[in-house]
């Protein structure tokens, strides 16, 4: 089984005041599933305030040609990561800043084209 793995990258969510809650306050991960059997997302939010820390994980199945979302709660992270894991090729994914009116925050919008696409990791060997 193929696993598919997407990256937001760092996202700067911090505003004016150290302490302040962050511009999003909530982060929506929407996905698509164009494929014509169910598919597993797997959703993982990571803390980047110095050290990185796994703050939350979500885990959902998608029907074959349905779409669903989760919100996760980012306002008190002033840096944080999404990483987005599913087991289908046929699963579109998304991610979407809102702030604490319900509306969309530009910068922390991220299209599937705008995802960091994760590769697996190769081992390198340092000749001699």
């Amino acid at each position: 089984m193929s696993i598919n793995k997407y990256s937001t990258g760092p996202v700067e969510n911090a505003v004016g005041n150290v302490g302040a809650p962050g511009e999003s306050r909530t982060f929506f991960v929407k996905a698509l599933n164009n494929g014509h059997k169910a598919a597993r997302v797997k959703i993982l939010l990571y803390r980047l305030n110095g050290s990185k820390v796994l703050v939350e994980t979500r885990t959902f199945t998608l029907p074959a040609q349905s779409s669903n979302f989760r919100a996760l709660n980012v306002a008190n992270l002033l840096q944080f990561e999404v990483q987005i894991k599913t087991d289908s090729p046929r699963v579109l994914v998304s991610g979407w800043g809102k702030n604490a009116k319900g509306r969309l925050v530009a910068a922390h919008r991220f299209v599937q084209e705008e995802l960091i696409k994760i590769k697996k990791k190769r081992r390198h060997h340092l000749g001699a």
